[in-house]
């Protein structure tokens, strides 16, 4: 009797751990998706900080709400999917003057909204776990494709001529904005070509080693640490790139290691919830996100810009080194192994999103378009058949927008004047769109070899008719370099 009774005790046991096992499982992921929301959110903030004045007040205004929405309910379908919509409406708003880093958000936006409303459909009522179990493969695999066509757009021959290089360009702006220009050595070259092949080095191998299990955390610290050091530039802000990257990078961690991160935020929310107690928590998050998102708002409309990324840019100095510091230091004592099944697509429908982000990536190949095309910073040319490409010797056009570039010789105003004095040709539904907004300015251009000259651009009915702003929003063109090598462009000219 009692050797029967051993065996129903121990599997009961084992079966006690087992669903304790889950239980903790399922806990970790709760809190992955905890982390993921807080610092989605809080890259909504850099941004609107980095580029106060880009977007509509009424995108902005959904994008704050959204904000707080998924900060009071982390991880949750609601607050992720207001926060995505306000992410889609400040793109638009936006669009053509966009950051790479915005449209990548765009595209993780429409994923949380696809996954939400299939939860809707197959009447999940908001399960945290299934929400996250689609959603969070379908986010890696859009930043792994991002991440690789950003780094094979910098396998060209300007980005390693230190004369041009972005790579060196960078390197010489940060060093000089933190008043460490001691790291130059005086403009020694061997230094600049450090800057040059060691961000080319390193971008290429976090997406190698994202997809390989045994080095994917190593990945996440290495990432984490090079965009940190990246958002140092105070003369060009890159917190709001980081920012964005950073809540995606997170997400190759496994869930474990988000549980000691959300058991210190639990501890802190308690003890400024107990004021409260009698109050429900909902009622308390309704009352303040409203009034706080609107305020806000006001704020971003009423500081100046420059005090603004001030504030954008020394907190996240803040957020960076906390977050380095945390996952360096995790990484290196407990030695934790990526879970497996990382990039498993449930239903395997929600391939489509990660495929629209490769369809972008190759867009400049194609001609399609060169705006935020994952080339930003790379000195990548891809203009009527020609590309500086190692490995893409020449493009397949697929639209005839850059067939004939134009050439500013002359004209009274200063926007396109910067043309002729840069030696930056530009689209013809760039030139379009531009002189429909400035129909007085007098104008002496070049196109096929044809020198024109317009004394009112608003007389002549091609050019005092913008192109559709649709097609300005989904096919932008940036201004292409009239000589060689491509120069680095650190900023839009003023008409892309």
């Amino acid at each position: 009797m009692t050797g029967d009774a051993t065996p129903e005790v121990a599997s009961g046991d084992a079966l006690g751990g087992g669903r304790a096992a889950i239980r903790s499982n399922d806990a970790a992921k709760r809190d992955a998706m905890t982390v993921f929301s807080v610092m989605w959110a809080l890259a909504s903030v850099w941004h609107i900080l980095a580029t106060p004045s880009n977007a509509s007040e009424g995108s902005q205004l959904v994008l704050t709400l959204g904000v707080l929405l998924a900060i009071v309910f982390p991880g949750t379908p609601l607050g992720l999917s207001v926060l995505a919509l306000g992410g889609l409406a400040t793109l638009w708003s936006e669009a053509p003057l966009l950051g790479n880093h915005w449209l990548l958000a765009g595209f993780v936006n429409v994923a949380i909204l696809v996954v939400a409303v299939a939860g809707l459909i197959r009447g999940d009522r908001g399960d945290r776990l299934r929400f996250a179990g689609r959603l969070v493969p379908t986010l890696r695999l859009c930043l792994l494709s991002f991440y690789a066509f950003a780094s094979f757009a910098k396998l060209n021959s300007a980005f390693f001529d230190r004369d041009v290089s972005c790579g060196g360009v960078y390197f010489r702006e940060s060093t000089s904005s933190v008043h460490a220009s001691f790291l130059q050595l005086g403009g020694n070259g061997i230094v600049e070509w450090m800057a040059i092949y060691g961000t080319s080095a390193v971008e290429l191998s976090i997406p190698i080693l994202l997809v390989w299990r045994r080095t994917r955390v190593v990945a996440v610290a290495l990432a984490l640490a090079f965009h940190g050091i990246l958002a140092i530039d105070r003369h060009h802000l890159f917190f709001d790139f980081s920012s964005v990257l950073a809540a995606l990078f997170v997400l190759f961690l496994p869930p474990s290691s988000m549980v000691p991160i959300v058991d210190t935020l639990r501890r802190a929310g308690a003890e400024l919830a107990r004021a409260g107690e009698r109050v429900p928590l909902a009622a308390r998050a309704f009352a303040g996100i409203l009034p706080a998102s609107v305020a806000l708002l006001v704020a971003t409309r009423t500081a100046t810009i420059d005090a603004l990324q001030e504030i954008g840019w020394w907190s996240w100095q803040i957020m960076s080194l906390t977050v380095v510091i945390v996952v360096v230091r995790h990484v290196w004592r407990a030695r934790p192994v990526a879970d497996p099944g990382a990039f498993s697509l449930r239903p395997i429908a929600l391939a489509v999103i990660p495929a629209l982000v490769v369809v972008n990536g190759l867009s400049p190949y194609l001609e399609l378009k060169t705006g935020y095309g994952w080339n930003m910073y790379a000195n990548l040319r891809t203009v009527d058949g020609d590309s500086n490409h190692y490995i893409v010797r020449a493009t397949l056009p697929l639209s005839d927008q850059q067939d004939e570039l134009v050439e500013v010789v002359t004209s009274s105003d200063p926007g396109l004047q910067a043309y002729a004095d840069q030696g930056f040709g530009l689209p013809w539904q760039n030139l379009r769109a531009y002189t429909a907004d400035h129909p007085d300015a007098s104008l002496t251009y070049r196109r096929g070899g044809v020198e024109v000259v317009v004394e009112r651009v608003g007389d002549v009915p091609d050019l005092a008719t913008a192109p559709p702003a649709w097609r300005l929003k989904l096919q932008p063109f940036r201004s292409s370099d009239l000589s060689s090598p491509e120069r680095c462009q650190t900023s839009f000219l003023p008409a892309g």
